[in-house]
């Protein structure tokens, strides 16, 4: 029962539609943003030094707490904005083998006028690769997938996130594309070399010549 209620809850948070043919644009309610830790520590931070200045009549408390506090603040939005309207393309996936890794690839297009740095793609808890995209550009970004057994794998939810450029927030979107890959089953080993061919009886045995003694 519980389990249901967080599938639904997550479905409507997180809009999941299941796989999407075609180009995916990242509007802004498709693009989540939460404070990391050291954003967490560092907010914390910012409320101790607002209430040294109160309690002590600091006015340079006051400046510096302020000061930082604009800059988390200027720190969030460039982060939301370091992928917010990217557009996703799917990419081809090359066949493996049952047990190896497959690498799905999607393609980013940045059609804005401004630099985008550290873009990470994901596949569940598995490592990420990291991208950096020039203004009006696209760029090929892969995600590492274990293919498990043979067959037609699919690699469902991938996450896109970037931490740019304070690492104080972590925004991220779900993408979940149409994208295959066929897993062939793994050959067997090679088993024991063959015993070498054994000789018939005479075959090697030098003929005496006629006439001899």
């Amino acid at each position: 029962m519980y389990a249901a209620l967080r599938n639904r809850f997550y479905t409507w948070l997180f809009q999941w539609r299941g796989p999407e043919t075609g180009e995916i644009v990242l509007v802004q309610r498709r693009v989540f943003i939460l404070p990391t830790r050291q954003g967490l520590v560092f907010g914390l931070v910012l409320v101790v030094m607002l209430a040294g200045s109160i309690n002590y009549s600091l006015g340079l408390g006051f400046v510096l707490t302020f000061l930082l506090g604009s800059l988390a603040v200027n720190g969030m939005i460039h982060t939301f904005r370091n992928i917010a309207n990217l557009r996703i393309t799917g990419g081809r996936a090359l066949p493996v083998f049952a047990g190896d890794i497959a690498r799905f690839t999607i393609h980013l297009e940045n059609r804005g006028s401004t630099q985008r740095y550290a873009i990470g793609l994901a596949h569940g808890g598995g490592p990420a690769s990291f991208v950096d995209m020039a203004p009006r550009s696209v760029v090929p970004a892969t995600a590492a997938v274990l293919a498990n057994r043979r067959g037609v794998l699919r690699p469902g939810r991938l996450t896109l996130f970037t931490r740019y450029p304070l690492g104080l927030y972590y925004a991220w979107a779900y993408v979940d594309l149409d994208l295959r890959c066929i897993v062939y089953p793994r050959p067997a080993p090679p088993g024991l070399p063959m015993p070498p061919a054994a000789a018939s009886p005479g075959a090697g045995a030098e003929r005496e010549p006629a006439g001899g003694s």
